[in-house]
C-alpha cells in the first residue's frame, strides 16, 4: 500500500522543512550509485571477463540487450507498480535486484549466468534511476523540475568518474598492471553488488513518496509554475499520431540514435585497450568524460530553452559524428583521438537521455505526453538492445570494432538530416492545428 494510504508520519517541524532536500540528495546519491556503479563500468568488465573465461563479445553482450529489454517491459508497468507497492518498497526491490545482478555475475562462468544477471540489472535500473526520480520531482517540486531533473540526472557523471577509477583499481591492480586472464573482475562484482545493499537500506530509510505523507509541502507550491518551452501546446492524441508520417519518421530517428549510441559507449574503452593504449592513461580519458557528462545535460536543457530543439539536437549530432569519426582513426599512436572522442561525446549523449522527452513534448505536444513518451522511451531502449550485440558481433567477424564505428558514422549523418526533416514536417502539422482551434 502507497504511503500516502497510511497517514501522515510525525517529524519534527524543523526537519520537514528540509526534507525535501534530503529527498533531493537521496536522490542524487541514487543516481549516483545506480548508473554511475552499474551501468558506467560495463566497459571495464567487458574485456576483462571476456578473455578471462574464452567467451565471445557478441554473445556475451546479449545481457546488455536483456538488460535493455526488461527495462522497457517494466517501463510500461510503472505507473501500476507505483500504484501498487509505492516509491520506498520500489527502491528496495530495485537496490537488491541490482546486488542480486552483481552478485550473480561475480560468480559467473557462462554465458546464462551473465544473462541473468544482465536482466536483473535492468530491472533494478528501471525501479532506482531516471524514473524513480522523475516520480519523486514530480511530487516534491513544483517549479524548475526541468533544472533540477538534469542536476540530478548529471550524478551519472560523477559517479561514473568515481568508478572509473575505483572499481579499475580494483580490477587490474593499483598500477593498473595485472592481465586480463588475471584481473580481479570477480572482486569488482562483489564490490559494487555490497555498495548496492548500502545504497538500497539508505533509500528505503529517507524515501518519502510525498511531502503530504510528512505533513509538508512540495518546494515552490505557493509560487506561480512557470511554463515550459514547447510544452504548452494541445497536441496529438495516439489515434491521430498513427495517421502522421513524422511521428514514424522520429520513430526510426530514436531508435537509430539508441543503436549507434550506444554501440558506441559499448565499444569505446574496449577499443582503446584492443589498439594498446595503457590502462591507467584510459581512466583519466573516461574520468575525464563522465565529469563532462554532468555540464551536457544541463547545458543541452540551456540550449533548449535559448535555441529550441532543432539547433539543439543538430548540435548533439555533430558532436556524436565527430565523435565516431575519432573512433574511427584510433590507432594507439596517438591519444588525440581518444580526447577528442571523451570530450567532445559527452555533448553527444544527451540525443538518447534528455532530448527524448524534449522531442516528445516540442513534436507531438502534451494531450498523450505520457503514453507517446513511453512509445519513444520504448523506442530508444529496443536500439540499445539490439545495437550492442551487433556492434560485439562484428568485433568477433573482423577482429576490430573499427567496422562497425565507420557504419555508426553514417548512420548519426543520417539521423542528423532525416530528424531535421521530421521536425520541419511536424511543424507544419503543428501550424495547421492550432490554426483550426481559432
Amino acid at each position: 500500500m502507497p504511503e500516502a494510504a497510511k497517514g501522515k508520519i510525525r517529524m519534527p517541524e524543523a526537519l520537514k522543512k528540509i526534507y525535501v532536500w534530503i529527498i533531493f540528495s537521496m536522490s542524487f546519491f541514487m543516481i549516483f550509485t545506480a548508473l554511475g556503479f552499474g551501468s558506467s563500468t560495463k566497459g571495464t568488465f567487458l574485456t576483462a571477463v571476456t578473455k578471462s573465461l574464452g567467451l565471445e563479445r557478441s554473445l556475451f553482450t546479449i545481457a546488455d540487450s536483456l538488460r535493455y529489454l526488461t527495462t522497457t517491459v517494466m517501463s510500461l508497468l510503472l505507473g501500476k507498480t507505483v500504484k501498487k507497492i509505492g516509491l520506498r518498497k520500489m527502491a528496495g526491490f530495485g537496490f537488491t535486484f541490482l546486488a542480486l545482478s552483481f552478485t550473480i555475475n561475480s560468480l559467473g562462468t557462462d554465458y546464462w549466468m551473465f544473462y541473468i544477471g544482465g536482466a536483473l540489472l535492468g530491472a533494478g535500473l528501471c525501479w532506482t534511476s531516471t524514473s524513480m526520480v522523475g516520480y519523486l520531482v514530480e511530487n516534491w517540486f513544483t517549479n524548475g523540475k526541468g533544472t533540477i531533473m538534469g542536476i540530478l540526472l548529471s550524478a551519472n557523471g560523477l559517479g561514473g568518474f568515481a568508478s572509473e577509477f575505483i572499481v579499475t583499481k580494483i580490477v587490474y591492480g593499483m598500477d593498473g598492471g595485472l592481465s586480463y586472464e588475471a584481473s580481479r573482475w570477480r572482486l569488482g562484482y562483489r564490490f559494487i553488488a555490497i555498495l548496492f545493499l548500502v545504497v538500497g537500506i539508505l533509500a528505503v530509510l529517507v524515501i518519502r513518496e510525498r511531502p503530504e505523507d510528512i505533513g509538508a509541502k512540495a518546494l515552490g507550491t505557493d509560487k506561480p509554475k512557470k511554463k515550459k518551452r514547447g510544452s504548452d501546446w494541445v497536441g496529438y492524441s495516439t489515434n491521430e499520431l498513427i495517421h502522421k508520417p513524422f511521428f514514424y519518421v522520429a520513430a526510426v530517428c530514436v531508435f537509430m540514435t539508441g543503436f549507434a549510441l550506444q554501440s558506441m559507449v559499448n565499444v569505446a574503452k574496449p577499443y582503446m585497450y584492443d589498439v594498446g593504449m595503457d590502462k591507467n592513461y584510459v581512466i583519466v580519458v573516461f574520468a575525464s568524460h563522465s565529469l563532462l557528462m554532468m555540464a551536457s545535460k544541463i547545458l543541452t536543457g540551456v540550449s533548449y530553452d535559448n535555441f529550441g530543439l532543432k539547433i539543439t539536437h543538430f548540435l548533439c549530432c555533430l558532436c556524436s559524428m565527430i565523435s565516431l569519426g575519432a573512433l574511427c582513426v584510433l590507432d594507439g599512436s596517438s591519444a588525440i583521438p581518444a580526447w577528442v572522442y571523451a570530450l567532445v561525446s559527452s555533448f553527444g549523449l544527451p540525443l538518447e537521455t534528455v532530448m527524448v522527452p524534449l522531442t516528445v513534448s516540442y513534436m507531438f505536444g502534451k494531450k498523450d505526453y505520457t503514453r507517446v513518451l513511453g512509445y519513444f522511451l520504448g523506442f530508444n531502449t529496443l536500439g540499445y538492445a539490439v545495437g550492442v550485440p551487433v556492434a560485439n558481433l562484428v568485433y568477433d567477424k573482423c577482429g576490430s570494432y573499427r567496422p562497425i564505428v565507420f557504419v555508426l558514422t553514417g548512420v548519426i549523418a543520417a539521423v542528423t538530416v532525416v530528424m531535421q526533416i521530421s521536425m520541419l514536417m511536424a511543424d507544419r502539422s503543428r501550424k495547421k492545428l492550432e490554426a483550426s482551434l481559432e
